[in-house]
């Protein structure tokens, strides 16, 4: 690759390093001090005494953190610097997405890679909020570069990487299979289970020290508690949720009934009807590779898309969002823009993120908040559009590949 891209990368690490804020979400922030002091004093597999409610990859990255400082104090006083940690995985994401232009489209130019280095959306998030989802992004784009590799080993490994860091990761699992079972059905039955077994392996690894202290219990149940940890319409998402109820969406419950149903149970409804529409395609391209015996060929803007609509469509019509739960959607999109010389996809999808951001910190200190662009609903009305769009440039691609053609 260029090397006036690393250089590029050099500077901007250095540069942000000198102009790191210190404002942030000092809940959010807190509780990384808090954790990685009480892991540093108690050990890593007594974390799950506290009130974390994080996997375990998470908590190896606070370990780095608590044992690179001198003391528990420290940790608290330079906690603004755990932000230049995130802000590697940024550095990865960024390096995955021009690889992948560049296999793609053959054309290696920096500004693509500056289109999301560059992001403010998603800088937001990482130096200014201080919140950790680049990371999801980070695994989640190495994932599809390894699929676009024809590497299922590598691509899963990096899936099950991103999951133990944020359970979150899970709803890119259809897709994951569905790339993953036609490029296995090419190989040999001892490639399968050898893959397996370096599978199940390294999440037994991950999850060892645990496993060692008698501790995995601990683990499970934060895993199982997530689900309703916060049983509300909406956790300060400007999705359709809050669109339709407004602010109180943060207040009530998602048990409340909603026409017939509770909120959840359209949420959920609303997501499983729309990702298989979304996925639909792939799921035929795949399907017609295995039931063809031919080794797959997936067409790379088809894949593409289908990794950045799926946390979209979750972030939009299921109850219970953060208002950070778009994030990894950014770098897929963006991707595709470049790609497909769509930049505005990118643009809107970035900007109704960083409105969201923005509105709930107030960082940048506007004089005016109550303007038409920070409006929920027109935030709102900003990710719908976009997720339309995808679909209809999904299905314009899947028409285009004749997918729904006889068998």
């Amino acid at each position: 690759m260029n090397n006036r891209y690393w250089i590029f990368c050099v500077f901007l690490f250095i540069l942000v390093l000198f102009l790191l804020p210190d404002k942030c979400h000092h809940g959010d922030m807190e509780c990384w001090a808090r954790w990685a002091a009480f892991i540093r004093t108690n050990g890593l597999t007594n974390v799950y005494d506290t009130d974390t409610d994080y996997l375990p990859a998470y908590h190896y990255l606070l370990y780095m953190y608590a044992y690179s400082k001198e003391s528990a104090d420290a940790i608290f006083t330079n906690l603004k610097y755990f932000k230049m940690i995130i802000f590697l995985f940024h550095l990865g994401s960024s390096y995955f997405l021009m690889r992948i232009v560049q296999m793609i489209s053959g054309d290696y130019r920096i500004k693509y890679g500056v289109f999301y280095l560059l992001n403010i959306a998603v800088l937001y998030n990482t130096l200014v909020w201080g919140q950790v989802d680049e990371i999801i992004s980070f695994f989640m784009i190495g994932c599809l570069y390894f699929f676009l590799k024809a590497n299922p080993r590598w691509a899963i490994l990096t899936f099950i990487l991103g999951v133990n860091f944020k359970l979150q990761s899970v709803i890119f699992l259809p897709i994951v299979l569905f790339l993953a079972i036609p490029l296995y059905a090419c190989q040999k039955w001892k490639k399968r289970i050898i893959d397996l077994s370096l599978f199940i392996s390294a999440q037994v690894f991950i999850l060892l020290p645990f496993i060692l202290s008698g501790k995995l219990h601990k683990v499970f149940n934060v895993l199982f508690n997530l689900v309703d940890s916060q049983p509300f319409i909406s956790a300060n998402a400007y999705n359709l949720w809050f669109g339709i109820v407004g602010r109180e969406a943060r207040y009530r419950f998602d048990s409340d009934i909603f026409l017939i149903f509770t909120y959840k149970q359209w949420g959920l409804t609303l997501f499983f009807i729309l990702s298989f529409f979304a996925l639909l395609p792939l799921f035929i391209a795949s399907f017609k590779s295995i039931w063809q015996r031919t080794k797959p060929s997936f067409n790379s803007n088809l894949v593409i898309l289908s990794f950045g609509i799926i946390p979209l469509i979750f972030f939009f019509f299921c109850t219970q969002m953060h208002e950070r739960y778009s994030h990894p959607a950014i770098v897929f999109i963006v991707l595709y823009s470049i790609i497909s010389k769509k930049w505005y996809l990118g643009f809107i999808a970035s900007l109704a993120y960083f409105l969201n951001l923005d509105y709930l910190l107030k960082s940048l200190s506007f004089q005016n908040y109550g303007v038409l662009i920070f409006n929920y609903r027109f935030i709102a009305g900003l990710y719908l559009f976009v997720i339309i769009l995808l679909f209809k440039d999904i299905y314009k691609l899947a028409i285009e590949e004749r997918l729904f053609k006889r068998l």
